[in-house]
């Protein structure tokens, strides 16, 4: 399990972004389990990825069907600038949100974007006000669309709202998530605020949206282990079907998956959506990297004698693994 403490207390030792330190995990075990309640497949053959790719041709998405397509098939090549230049490589990712190699590096990214929305709980503490967990469900009508899953948020929005009207201080987070190999849309939600009984936030839910079913009680965990939990879903893809894998990329385009409101949303960190990871330095000897022009096949890179940016062989990359 990724003790969050460590990880960013690592990345900052080792000079890197809590995004390259779990890239380096992804590199050094091949997986990785945040909870240790999954098995994420870390290499989907050829096959798999290209019936996701054709769902996302179907529906136009070219440019995610070539990315999810060749994600971690194709590599950057790096030079470094010592007396004795080391030749390496970075993989290539799509970063899209339901690809197996990419998910735990969104996660990541997720975590250091939101966790600033923590420290100003600790910051501003109010009296009456607790951290609570929310979940808030819709009707599973076995489809998904962008229109959906944008109302789906608003009626979120609209709810919270409705239900803080007047308070101040109150903020809230939520997560998008479908149940395991269903299109069952619902929200997890972490809420910052004054008690509200389930009894009204089912009325006021219902009334907003037409859906039913909502539960809300007082958060498990505290802090940066609270978010850590809530963030869980987008670390593993919901499903194994590669045709559903490939609808959900369709229905979540253009749409983030995690949301910020009230007095959390000018505490979110700055977004690093679709940013590639960027070595600045040699893991062999310290010298600044140039990143040379093109992409190979990593197969010829290594051929070719490149060693992964996070090699394993240094002294250096001791201390990251242990």
């Amino acid at each position: 399990m990724i003790d969050v403490r460590k990880a960013e207390a690592e990345s900052v030792q080792w000079g890197i972004s809590l995004r390259d330190w779990m890239e380096l995990q992804v590199q050094i075990f091949g997986n990785v389990d945040s909870f240790e309640d999954t098995a994420i497949d870390d290499e989907p053959d050829e096959e798999w990825r290209g019936r996701v790719s054709d769902v996302l041709i179907e529906h136009s998405l070219f440019s995610k069907a070539k990315r999810y397509m060749e994600c971690s098939r194709y590599a950057y090549r790096y030079q470094c600038k010592g007396e004795r230049p080391h030749d390496l490589f970075s993989p290539i990712y799509c970063d899209l949100r339901f690809c197996p190699r990419c998910a735990p590096r969104q996660f990541a990214r997720l975590l250091r974007k939101y966790e600033p929305v923590l420290k100003a709980i600790s910051a501003h503490k109010k009296a009456g006000f607790r951290i609570r967990e929310i979940t808030l469900t819709s009707r599973n009508t076995g489809d998904l669309t962008p229109a959906q899953i944008k109302k789906f948020n608003q009626d979120i929005k609209k709810t919270l709202k409705s239900l803080m009207h007047g308070v101040q201080g109150w903020g809230a987070i939520w997560c998008d998530e479908v149940g395991f190999e269903n299109t069952n849309l619902h929200a997890h939600i972490l809420f910052y605020g004054p008690f509200v009984s389930q009894g009204r936030l089912a009325e006021v839910w219902y009334e907003i949206s037409g859906h039913e079913v909502v539960y809300i009680t007082k958060a498990h965990k505290s802090g940066a282990k609270a978010l850590l939990y809530m963030l869980k879903y987008v670390s593993k893809p919901p499903a194994n079907d590669p045709h559903l894998i490939g609808l959900l990329e369709m229905a979540f385009h253009g749409t983030r998956r995690v949301h910020a409101l009230g007095a959390f949303y000018n505490s979110v960190g700055e977004d690093s959506d679709n940013v590639h990871s960027e070595w600045a330095n040699c893991p062999h000897c310290g010298a600044e990297l140039t990143k040379l022009p093109g992409s190979t096949r990593i197969e010829k890179a290594i051929a070719e004698g490149r060693t992964f940016v996070g090699t394993k062989n240094t002294d250096r990359r001791k201390t990251w693994i242990n």
